[in-house]
Order: structure tokens, then C-alpha cells, then sequence
């Protein structure tokens, strides 16, 4: 699109940063002083590049937006950069007190990091590994595969992989932060229409998911899932009803919020609930075939 022509050429030469002979006075100091350029590379004058996703942002002698991008987009929060200020005073202070501690306190080794893999270095590799396992589906016991061992010990000798049990509690944190984020967006929405669909896996379970859509304020459509639950096929485990309930009060939303629920048919919430019910269209066609 038309903010995708204002970016920087994929070609744009990187600056060295090697130090003082190789970048500008003031992109030394700033890598001196603030560890978010840790994850970043200097792309002339204007723009800087995520080393994590190659994402090109605007560069205005401020990290707040490298910051914030760190922390929207990769969740790597759990660093004291993010909660720093641009003030250079307050960074050079953290600094001044990260290198006595360090002269004082003997490196930590933790279940994931070895002594000579930097600890950005590990922090962005360890997310990385996490957003592989949600993304494609993969088990938690992925790192437990001998081949994944190698490719990941080639790549990276210094990097130790988390354990399952590990991983579990990183995802578990991810997932509630998305969870609070969905909750806040589905919660700017005027009316829902709140659909309702049965389906089978490979193995023949069967599930229920409850999706939210709406127009958000940007006009754009929204598709949320809210809820994937296994369901029972033969008989109804209670009323659809209380189940749309349950799912609606997980996120603070009042019943009042649906004004429409797309059904497949065969189970529809009772009447008694004020809500307006709709047969997927997608469904009655394919009875038809």
C-alpha cells in the first residue's frame, strides 16, 4: 500500500555501528546508552530495522516506538528497557548500575542460557522458539526432538532449549496477554453477531468454537475467536444459552452486547434470551447439496 512505499528500500545499506569511526557520533552514544539498539540495526538516518522480525520503523532520535514494538509484537517485556524512559540521564544511570552489578554478582545460569550466549541474544531466541510451537502447532516436546536439538545447537552452541514444563508457563503468560487484549478490543465493539459452530476433527471429536464479529472503529471487520471447547454430538451438555453466557462473562461482556447468533441449525439458544437468530447460509446450502 501507499505506507508500504514510504518505507525504506530492502537495499538501504546498514551502517557498521562498530564504533566511533564507523557510525555517527550519535548512534554510538545511543547504542552506549540504551540496550533496546540490542535488537535493532541502523538503516541511515531515518529508519532502523527489528533484528526479530525485519521490520523497518521510523528513526526520530527517540527508542520509545523500538521499544513499544518489542513489547507489542514480541512480548519481550521482561527486560528493564521497557521500562526505561528516553531521558538519557535515567538509561545512563541503569547502565552505570547494570555494569557494578554485574562486577559484583557472578552471571546467572538459567535452565536456557549458557555464559556465552548474550542474554538479548537468548531472550529473542527463546521467543522465537515459543512463537514457532503456537503458531504452526507444534507440541511442547518439540525441543525434546533430537533434530531440532541439532539444527537449533548448530545455529546457536551457546543456546540451551527451555523444557516442556518451561515452555508451558511462557505460554500460558502469552495467552493471558492476549487474552486481556482481545478483552479490551471486543469490549469497543457496539453489537456482536456472535457465531456458533459445531465441528469434527480427524479423529472424530467433536467441538464447539464461538467466534465475535463487528465493524471496530477503524470500519474494518473484526473475526475474534473467543472459545474452542470439545462438545458432545448426541445430546446438548445444557442450554446453548448458558454456555454463550459463560463464554460472554470470561471477557466482561453483558448478553445485551449480541444482537445476532449465527447457528448451524440444529442448536440454537432458546428465545428467552432476546437474541435474534440466524441459520448459516454456508450450512443450509451444503444440507441442499
Amino acid at each position: 500500500g501507499a505506507a508500504a512505499g514510504l518505507g525504506p528500500s530492502p537495499r538501504r545499506r546498514r551502517e557498521k555501528g562498530a564504533g566511533p569511526e564507523g557510525a555517527s557520533p550519535a548512534l554510538y552514544v545511543d547504542r552506549r546508552k540504551s540496550k533496546v539498539w540490542n535488537y535493532y540495526t541502523k538503516l541511515g538516518d531515518a529508519y532502523v530495522e527489528c533484528n526479530v522480525c525485519k521490520k523497518q520503523l521510523s528513526f526520530h532520535n527517540s527508542t520509545t516506538t523500538m521499544r513499544e514494538h518489542l513489547v507489542r509484537k514480541h512480548s519481550i517485556r521482561d527486560t528493564p528497557l521497557a521500562r526505561l524512559k528516553d531521558d538519557p540521564s535515567s538509561e545512563s544511570d541503569y547502565a552505570a548500575q547494570e555494569a557494578k552489578r554485574s562486577r559484583q554478582t557472578p552471571p546467572e545460569r538459567g535452565p536456557y542460557r549458557a555464559a556465552s550466549c548474550s542474554e538479548p541474544r537468548a531472550d529473542v531466541i527463546l521467543e522465537l522458539v515459543l512463537e514457532m510451537i503456537f503458531r504452526d502447532l507444534h507440541p511442547l516436546s518439540v525441543v525434546k526432538d533430537k533434530g531440532f536439538g541439532l539444527l537449533v545447537g548448530y545455529l546457536e552452541p551457546a543456546f540451551s532449549l527451555p523444557s516442556p514444563a518451561q515452555l508451558s508457563g511462557m505460554l500460558w503468560h502469552r495467552y493471558n496477554v492476549v487474552k486481556q487484549h482481545l478483552e479490551r478490543y471486543l469490549q469497543t465493539a457496539q453489537a456482536l453477531a456472535v457465531c456458533v459452530e459445531f465441528w469434527a476433527s480427524r479423529l472424530g471429536q467433536t467441538y464447539l468454537t464461538v467466534t465475535a464479529n463487528f465493524i471496530d472503529g477503524e470500519w474494518r471487520r473484526a473475526r475474534c475467536l473467543m472459545e474452542t471447547r470439545q462438545a458432545q454430538r448426541d445430546r446438548a451438555e445444557g442450554d446453548l444459552g448458558e454456555k454463550l453466557y459463560a463464554v460472554l462473562s470470561e471477557f466482561g461482556l453483558p448478553g445485551k452486547a449480541v444482537f445476532c447468533v449465527v447457528h448451524d441449525g440444529a442448536r440454537q439458544p432458546k428465545a428467552a434470551y432476546g437474541w435474534s437468530s440466524l441459520c448459516c447460509a454456508a450450512h443450509s446450502l451444503q444440507l441442499c447439496v
